[in-house]
């Protein structure tokens, strides 16, 4: 696909008709227990104090305030996307919405009934895809569907390359219908009816991009392609664009009546190649609350590691460094002392000390191609601080080496 290019700096994306893939018309109970699995830990990385019960369902609950939880879900949503675009009640759990969506499932092909099942049984969960409907979706009540949240447009974006803008409108518009049939229900019928239409028509990859969406909500990154996490249900992008594309954070989309997708605020072709590391389309507002962006070229480098120093800060500890000169559990400077040609010292991408006063370093490579160059300075930041934990990880979180001191509790 080559973006074509519109007045105001603006790029054009159409989407040709490609063949159906049926290996995403179904979605088993295992993939979404791994859903819900990675969907709770997101939230329980920001809010500790919320405790998982797994004879409850999976249910999220505040020992304090049984509904922190939603109002915790709620606040990220409409930090991501913005606005919200639809009525808002005070709890979803008694709107009509929530009660239709729960009931879906009863409705859907074998091929997914008990996947859904299984997600929708998660009170949090599915109040994510409320909320999914009434801040993201919700945006398909106009003509022309249009974001100005870099977040909304980067993931609008996202789901259109991967799965087609087609697909991502038939979603949209069949939970505008749950919502509009939902909310008119007068009686127990009416509700049943709004649910039936609903689950008939959510096949396989609906659902995989409602739980994109609905996960997206909590996610700390905007997503990417090709994807990665949960992404992966979605499979590989259907659409290639030529040099990829880059999503600044004044980005605007529209989603056009002839089914193409109109964006501002991106860079194309070879300046995104530059900018999204050899991703096909990659957000350029990165994260920085834990310092300076780790490199501008490599954005998924960079949020693996602010996510690592949030669940740290989350478990309580200390002394948070991103991509600092290492340092031990005293903060004093550690230097190689066997270092001759190389550098001296060495820059962990995320450190840390632990609540029992130990030093924690971690280190992410993104290419396997550099494996022989990280273990090389695992190993010097070893030699370096031998009281200290070390851990060497690839980007998509397989440990590759670690290290604990003799006597130290780990994790």
């Amino acid at each position: 696909m080559k973006p074509s290019p519109l007045s105001g700096g603006r790029v054009r994306l159409s989407f040709e008709p490609i063949a159906f893939d049926p290996a995403l018309e179904t979605l088993s109970v295992e993939e979404a227990q791994s859903v819900l699995t990675v969907f709770h830990a997101a939230v329980l990385a920001e809010r500790p104090e919320i405790r998982v019960l797994p004879s409850s369902g999976l249910r999220l609950l505040n020992e304090a305030d049984g509904q922190g939880w939603e109002r915790h879900l709620r606040e990220r949503f409409l930090s991501r996307f913005g606005s919200a675009l639809l009525p808002l009640p005070e709890t979803w759990a008694h709107s009509r919405l929530y009660e239709a969506l729960k009931r879906s499932p009863h409705y859907m092909g074998p091929g997914v009934r008990a996947a859904a099942r299984e997600l929708f049984s998660s009170p949090v969960f599915l109040t994510s895809v409320c909320l999914s409907v009434a801040v993201y979706l919700g945006a398909w009540l106009n003509p022309e569907p249009f974001f100005s949240k870099a977040f909304a447009v980067t993931l609008t974006a996202a789901l259109a390359l991967t799965v087609g803008m087609i697909e991502v409108a038939n979603l949209a518009l069949a939970c505008l219908r749950l919502y509009r049939e939902s909310e008119a229900a007068r009686s127990e019928k009416e509700l049943e009816t709004a649910s039936e239409h609903f689950g008939k028509s959510v096949g396989g990859t609906m659902l995989r991009v409602l739980v994109m969406v609905a996960s997206m909500g909590v996610a700390k990154t905007a997503p990417t392609v090709p994807p990665g996490g949960l992404g992966a249900l979605l499979g590989p992008p259907s659409y290639a664009v030529e040099g990829g594309l880059a999503v600044e954070a004044a980005a605007t989309a529209r989603v056009v009546a002839d089914g193409s997708l109109i964006l501002g605020g991106v860079a194309a072709g070879e300046a995104a190649a530059r900018m999204c590391g050899g991703l096909a389309l990659c957000a350029t507002e990165l994260s920085t609350r834990y310092g300076p962006p780790h490199t501008r070229s490599n954005p998924p480098h960079n949020e693996t590691i602010e996510e690592e120093l949030a669940a740290r800060e989350a478990a309580g500890h200390s002394q948070l460094r991103k991509n600092k000169a290492q340092v031990d559990a005293k903060n004093r400077p550690r230097f190689d002392s066997e270092s001759a040609d190389g550098p001296r010292f060495r820059r962990p991408d995320a450190s840390s000390l632990r609540p029992d006063g130990v030093r924690h370093n971690t280190n992410y490579v993104s290419n396997v191609r550099d494996l022989k160059r990280e273990l090389a300075a695992f190993e010097a930041m070893q030699r370096a601080d031998p009281k200290a934990i070390h851990e060497l990880y690839l980007l998509d979180g397989t440990l590759v080496r670690r290290y604990v001191p003799a006597g130290v509790k780990f994790p």
